[in-house]
């Protein structure tokens, strides 16, 4: 059906971008910069970006996708019926 065949151009289009992120930012870290920094790059890697709403329900793996909103710090409650 048509909402299938969205769906996987959706997920397609959303691989690519994911590919080219990576590709960016390992092209960057292999340029001139990284060689005049020395070893400081080497002793300290930076911290991962901070994971945002827009992060979740990507793609993780080649053939996995994560599903639904997981927040950093859950806070747990009760529901009392009175």
């Amino acid at each position: 059906t048509s909402k299938v065949n969205r769906k996987a151009v959706r997920l397609a289009r959303l691989a690519e971008q994911e590919l080219a992120e990576v590709s960016t930012g390992i092209s960057s870290d292999t340029g001139s910069q990284f060689e005049e920094e020395g070893t400081m790059a080497e002793d300290n890697p930076p911290p991962p970006p901070r994971r945002t709403m827009g992060d979740y329900c990507r793609r993780t793996d080649a053939g996995q996708i994560s599903m639904g909103f997981q927040p950093a710090n859950p806070v747990t409650f009760d529901i009392k019926n009175t």
